[in-house]
């Protein structure tokens, strides 16, 4: 078997030589030619940061699949391909997932309010449970900051300011909403993206449904003041495992206020607040180190390519639409479009 570090260089070289001189290797879908990305170095990334969540079975499958591109006809119209692929059916669902507003704060139609479905029920309680035991387990308490939570059992007694605290996801909610689709094209589309994270990360989920259950257990929760949240939810901060069970280094990848050499740790506070005749409630699993690497090899890749400034400069505008997915944000941006042409066509005809 050829080692892995050969298989690496041979899909560096392959990229640097064939793609990156391209012009195609440049990628643009707006009309703003400030907003691109290069796609050998997302590729290029995406092959360096991949072993810290995927270890060596998710740096064989980037190789792998870089190296296949060598097999056809037109090499670099391949790996243009792959690199779009990638960029938009992977690294984009992180970004149109990053506003935990938008996903959490949904309102039910009227219709919905006064039916809901079985799953919509189902979901409910699962964010519910999830929000609750993330804030327990944490003990009130946001574990970058210290901010106490306004829902302390004892804020009166500690006689200091309650915050409103959230309990945060570090694998992105709009990974559990990939099945939500119903078109072909959507189907299509979250079948690639979920193949493509499995590959990456390794993450052991048989099915999308696997995947929804998980994004709403403890395991993938921390609870942070909106700030620290929404800094998260940006990539502008990971968290990086140290020699100590769930102790974490903070790394950031923008100006915080927060000093260096920073470290959060996590343990279970769910019983501290029990009263001795009250029986202890069951314990509350603590974060999982892999759903932190990854978001930290996310994070990484998205900042040193300037991908994630790509992508939040394709996003402007489109904040308040229900986009879950590149095809979907094609759709609607080919409305707008058609809607700016109709009207404008119309006011021509008026004048």
């Amino acid at each position: 078997m050829i080692p892995l570090e050969n298989l690496v260089n041979a899909a560096l070289k392959l990229v640097t030589e064939k793609l990156a001189p391209d012009s195609r290797n440049i990628c643009e879908f707006t009309d703003d030619k400030n907003v691109s990305v290069k796609l050998d170095q997302v590729m290029t990334a995406m092959l360096s940061y991949v072993r810290g969540c995927g270890g060596d079975d998710g740096q064989r499958y980037v190789t792998s699949a870089i190296l296949a591109c060598s097999g056809v006809e037109n090499v670099v119209e391949a790996l243009e391909a792959l690199g779009t692929t990638w960029l938009t059916h992977f690294l984009f669902i992180f970004k149109t997932g990053n506003s935990h507003r938008n996903q959490d704060d949904k309102r039910l139609s009227e219709s919905e309010l006064a039916t809901p479905t079985l799953e919509q029920t189902a979901s409910h309680h699962r964010k519910k449970s999830f929000a609750d035991d993330v804030e327990k387990r944490d003990g009130y308490k946001c574990v970058v900051t210290g901010f106490i939570s306004d829902d302390h059992p004892r804020l009166l007694q500690l006689k200091q300011p309650g915050y409103t605290l959230e309990s945060s996801h570090i694998l992105c909610r709009a990974l559990g909403n990939l099945k939500g689709g119903l078109t072909s094209q959507s189907i299509k589309s979250a079948l690639i993206t979920f193949d493509i994270l499995l590959n990456f990360t390794g993450l052991l989920v048989k099915n999308l449904e696997e995947l929804s259950d998980l994004i709403d257990h403890p395991t993938n929760g921390m609870l942070l003041e909106y700030n620290a949240h929404d800094g998260f939810d940006r990539f502008k901060w990971y968290l990086q495992k140290t020699d100590k069970d769930d102790v974490y280094d903070l790394k950031k990848l923008k100006l915080l206020p927060l000093p260096d050499n920073f470290r959060v740790s996590f343990e279970d506070h769910s019983n501290d607040f029990q009263s001795n005749t009250k029986k202890r409630e069951r314990s509350v699993d603590l974060p999982n180190p892999h759903y932190f690497a990854i978001h930290a090899a996310i994070a990484q890749v998205l900042h040193y390519t300037k991908a994630g400034q790509f992508l939040d400069g394709l996003l402007i505008g489109y904040q308040d639409e229900d986009v879950q997915s590149f095809s979907e944000l094609e759709a609607v941006r080919e409305k707008k479009l058609l809607l700016e042409a109709v009207t404008e066509a119309f006011q021509s005809v008026k004048s």
